[in-house]
This record gives structure tokens, sequence and C-alpha cells, in this order.
């Protein structure tokens, strides 16, 4: 019967093992692939580690083995833990290991042992030579009373024959060397305990000649008390990346060209909608993982998400939204929940998209772009029938075209549930996630750009590809209500907001609106592009129009504005008109009709920009 308990706010189940106790410490929204760290000792000393990839998603495994200084018995029962987790418990089946002092007995050896099951080890303070400690047969204080227990689990029957023991960690470094396990130390320069010259700086001259390396951080001095072998523990967030670095389970990222480093002051802008609008949200989750990942880097963070808008919003808001609020060395973009909830046709979700993406590189050719596909009940149906969910498909292809990282939230979250690793209704809840959805999306989206930043990438500015589709919003930006001319029935309101008590968005209430709820009213607009829209508060009462373009009537004819949101909401709603003009001059004529949705409360048509492209 495993037994439950709480560390610092993670569950920690514990369990028996071929009458041994081990424990799992769970992490609160699991990691795509449950990837796992196996402590091999102290499992609560220097926990900061385990801690940060516990919020990261990764388990922590550990298994209680007493004064078995890592003998073959101790490995025996090592193996029943990793049957036990990776077959009945259902991690993945190569962790890391974890060691701290006499935990590199435990480590080294079954990684030499397995090292197919090995991903990657990292030790603090390690022991790898059992003549060093408990021996103190060098320069090391030594531990006599375990020095006689090493006797008992190795089965020495004499000093001589303890002293020749030829299966020492340092002794196993060419069987780790050829398979290539990644290696991580942190050690004191003053340990009289494990006196670093025996132990890691001997294992780090050997692994050179064999051709390999270690990744080494040094203090120079350990505390007084512990003659030099504890520490406050450096350089925490480094080694959780050594971590995530080499195991990191089942990925639905694409890099592509990768990331480019952040220097000393880096800007981050989000452009979205409702999930990065959230508060306490992935978005924020983000910033803090970037704060923390990157201490010399100074963030300044362009929070553009505003709820019910998509990839054609964007293309047109890019320039007043972002850059005008600053030069984003990284921008993350998202449109693949409201691009189908706004039945924007698959040729406008690519255009909008193309239009985010080429605009920026035009005005910032070494800003980076990833792509973020969030999920809803849709995706997860087209998935589990085969398909790709048709927004995503579209966003890939810019994505594809410009080289931009992206990340597949719909397919990850799609086959986990499948899995059974957690369910849309009791986990997600909606397509605006709970904590944990939000949780899940900033754990992967992280995930990325550790990979990301970790890659080789190719050096900027880059050309500028062909287009995906030569309509795209490329030049899109809000041109204000106050440039329409000829107003009949239609007049500026300096200041609009309903009197109907139905909800806004923020950004389309008391700000100018060009207004109108009379049949008959129009209005004209100059304007110079391929592209003209409408970007309207669609509310209760919003209406019909018809447009002429040039003089001539538009091919798409009467258009109806009202949504099946506008009931309950003035909701910002983007209206393109026409986009396959030739790149001139144009004059647009709109008229309100008098005609309107049944659904609809009356007649209106509010303004707040137009949208040129």
């Amino acid at each position: 019967m495993d037994r439950v308990t709480d560390w610092f706010g993670f569950r920690r189940v514990f369990f028996t093992v071929a009458g041994k106790e081990g424990f799992l410490t769970q992490p609160k929204v699991t990691q795509a692939g449950k990837p796992w760290i196996w402590r091999a000792s102290f499992p609560d000393f220097h926990a900061e580690i385990d801690k940060a990839l516990l919020a990261a998603g990764w388990h922590i495994g550990y298994l209680e083995t007493g004064e078995m200084l890592g003998c073959d018995a101790a490995l025996d029962l090592w193996d029943a833990f990793y049957d036990e987790v990776t077959k009945n418990r259902g991690l993945a089946a190569k962790p890391a290991l974890e060691a701290v002092s006499r935990g590199g007995l435990y480590a080294f050896r079954y990684a030499a042992r397995h090292p197919e099951r090995v991903a990657a080890l990292y030790a603090d303070t390690p022991v790898l030579d059992i003549k060093s400690w408990p021996g103190g047969k060098g320069k090391g204080v030594g531990a006599p009373s375990v020095w006689k227990i090493a006797f008992e689990r190795y089965g020495f029957s004499s000093e001589a024959e303890a002293l020749a023991y030829a299966k020492n960690p340092l002794d196993l470094l060419p069987v780790l060397a050829k398979a290539k396990i990644p290696l991580r130390h942190v050690i004191s320069l003053n340990d009289k305990v494990v006196p670093a010259e025996e132990n890691t700086l001997e294992a780090q001259r050997r692994l050179k000649k064999l051709g390999a390396r270690m990744e080494l951080v040094t203090v120079a001095e350990g505390t007084p008390e512990s003659q030099g072998h504890h520490f406050p523990l450096p350089a925490v967030q480094e080694s959780a990346e050594f971590f995530k670095r080499h195991t990191q389970g089942k990925s639905y990222h694409t890099l592509r060209r990768g990331l480019k480093a952040f220097g000393p002051k880096a800007t981050v802008a989000f452009l979205g909608g409702s999930i990065t609008f959230s508060q306490n949200g992935w978005r924020d989750r983000v910033e803090q993982w970037l704060i923390a990942r990157f201490p010399q880097t100074q963030f300044t963070f362009i929070r553009a998400g505003i709820p019910s808008l998509g990839s054609v919003p964007h293309a047109f808001r890019l320039e007043s939204d972002v850059l005008a609020q600053g030069k984003p060395d990284l921008l993350f973009v998202e449109a693949a929940v409201n691009d189908p909830s706004n039945f924007t046709t698959p040729e406008k979700m690519l255009r909008g998209m193309e239009g985010v993406v080429r605009h920026l590189r035009q005005a910032l050719p070494g800003c980076d772009i990833v792509h973020l596909h969030f999920a809803m009940p849709e995706h997860l149906a087209d998935w589990k029938a085969g398909k790709t969910p048709q927004a995503v498909g579209q966003h890939e292809k810019v994505a594809e075209r410009y080289g931009n990282p992206s990340l597949d939230l719909t397919r990850e979250v799609s086959e986990r549930i499948a899995a059974g690793e957690f369910t849309w209704e009791g986990d997600f809840r909606d397509l605006h996630p709970a904590p944990f959805g939000h949780q899940l999306y900033a754990n992967s989206i992280t995930r990325l750009l550790d990979a990301a930043l970790n890659a080789p990438r190719t050096p900027q500015p880059l050309p500028l590809p062909r287009s995906v589709d030569t309509r795209s919003y490329a030049a899109g930006r809000y041109v204000l209500p106050s440039e329409a001319t000829q107003l009949s029935g239609f007049a500026l309101d300096p200041a609009w907001q309903p009197t109907d008590g139905k909800g806004t968005r923020e950004g389309f209430v008391r700000v100018p609106a060009l207004v109108s709820t009379t049949p008959g009213s129009h209005f004209t607009l100059k304007f110079t592009g391929k592209t003209v829209g409408i970007m309207i508060a669609a509310g209760p009462d919003t209406g019909t129009v018809e447009c002429q373009i040039d003089g001539k009537p538009h091919v798409a004819g009467a258009i109806d504005t009202f949504t099946p949101w506008s009931p309950g909401l003035h909701l910002p709603w983007a209206v393109i008109l026409a986009d396959d003009l030739r790149l001139s001059e144009h004059t647009l004529t709109l008229t309100l009709l008098a005609k309107h949705n049944p659904k609809a409360a009356g007649t209106a048509l509010r303004i707040v920009y137009f949208l040129v492209a």
C-alpha cells in the first residue's frame, strides 16, 4: 500500500521494492514522456534543483539503501527499483542520475552496469574511489567506521584486496565515455572529506585522455564545519537545465533554425488572444522562467494578448500593439484557437499569420518568432480522426517557410489525453485552461526555449523568403476611424462605450469609434493598399453592411457583422471587405443596410479601426 506525504507542496509517494522503501516525488503537471531524476543519496540535501525540475514536470525517484555504498547488492536493488518505476509506474526508460557525496559510488557504478538506461549524470562532491573515501588513503580525512562497512559490503578479506579493487567509479569511466553519458559535477576545491584531486579532478583528467569531458562547476571553499565538503549550491538553474537538456521525454516542438541567445537586455512580446491575456497564466510563468533562467539579462515584456483576436487582427495591430511599444528580440504568437472560433477561412488564417511574420521580419530582421498552437476540443477531435487541425496546418506553412520554431500543443494535449495521462474535463476544463493547463503550456514552452537556445542557429539576418501567399497582410496597419469622409448618418464618438450593460474588451471601449444605428448611413474612405476591412465592436444590435470599392459593388455583397457571441458581448471583430485589390489608391464606400440578422436587436455599426494592408 502506497503512503503519501507532502514535500514542499508536491506529492511524495512511498512504496516498497525488494524489501526497501523508495519513493517518487510527483510534479503537479507531468511533462510529456514522464522524464525523471534518480537521486542516489541524501534525497533532501541540496534539493533546489529537484524543486525546479518538479515545477517543470519531472518526477524525482529515490530508493533507500542505507550504507550499502554502491556495492553489487545495492545495484541489484536499483535494478528492482528501475523495473518498478518504469514498468509499473510508467516513467521514462532513461532517467538522469543525481549523486551527492557517497551517492557517486551508486550512480557511477550503476551507469557502468546499465549505460543504456542512463540519460545523464549529475554529481555533487561525489565519491569516485573508495580508497579516497571512506578509506582515507590519500589526502582526505577518511571515515574508519564506514571503511569497515565497505569491507562487509564489497566482501574484501584484507586491506590489500580493498586497495586493489578495480571497479571504482574512476576505473569504470571508459564505459561511461564510450556510452557518451553527459556528466556535470559541482565540487569544492578545499574539500577534505572527498578531495577533488582524488575524485572529480582525477576523473576529469582521465576523461580527457578518453576524448570525453564533463561540465564542471567549482566552489573555492566549502564551509569550515563540513571540512569544505558542503557549501551553498551554485548554478542551480544551469544544473536544472542540464537535466532537462538530456531527459527531454517526448517533445512536440519543431526547432527549425533555433533562437539567438539573449544579450544584456532583451524585449519579449506576447501576441495572442484570451489565453495569452490570462493573468497568472502561461505568459506570466514563461516570464518568470526567463528571468530566473537568464539572470544577467534585463527583460522588458510587451503583453499584447487581447481576448477574441486571431491571426487576421494580429496582422493589422502588430504595428500599434507590439512595434510601437518596443523592439522585440523574441515574439510569441498564437491564434490556433481564435482563428477557427472566428470562422476565419483557411486562406485568411494563412494570410493573417504570414502578415504578422513578414511584417515583423521587414521591420526587425533580427527578431525571432515562436508559433504556439493552443488546444480546443475541435482540435482534439481532428487529431482523433487522423487530421491536422486546419489552423495548425496553415500556421505551420508560415513557420516552415520562415524557419520559425513552433510548438504544437494541440497534438500534445490530444495524445496525452488519449494515453490517459489527464482529461480535458477534469484537468484542462476549458479552452481557457485551468491552472493545470497553463502550467502544461508553460512547461512545454520552456522546453522549446531550452532546446532552441542550445541548438545551432542560422546567423541573422536571413534574406526574406518568397511569400507563401502574395495576398498576405504583411503591410497590415490600423487606420483611425477619423480618416473616414463624406459621413452621412455616421458620427465619430470620441470615447464610445455601450449603454446596454453588455461586456466589452479592453482597447475596444472608451475609444474613438465611427458609429451609426440608422439604415442607409454611409461614408467613404480613401486608402492605398491591396486589402481593406473594418475592426468593429460587434454587439447585440450589430447590423449588415455592403460596400463599393472604386464605385463598383464588391463581390461579397451584403456582409452580416453579427456573431454568435454578440448577444452578450461587444466583441472585437475583424471583417475583411476585400483582399484581392491591386496595390494602388482606392476609395471604399460602406453603407449600413436595413436588413439584419434575425438574432440581432438592431442595425448598428461601430467601427473602432479600419484595416488596411
